[in-house]
């Protein structure tokens, strides 16, 4: 159940990943004439890279 928490620091990370996809999606869906296919695939990239980010961090701070 641990695992599931998020802390203040992981919620940083999502929030930055969020941000940084929308709006890699919205430049790139000017270009590819897609603007709303773009940024929900960047902004789900942007969620999924931030979490990953987060575990990550977790297990290298662990081995520490």
């Amino acid at each position: 159940m641990e695992k599931l928490i998020l802390s203040d620091q992981d919620y940083d990370y999502l929030a930055k990943g969020i941000a940084l996809g929308a709006g890699i999606g919205i430049l790139l869906g000017i270009f590819v004439d897609d603007i709303i296919l773009a940024f929900s695939a960047c902004t789900v990239i942007g969620i999924i890279s931030s979490l990953g980010y987060s575990v990550y961090k977790k297990i290298k701070y662990r081995k520490i």
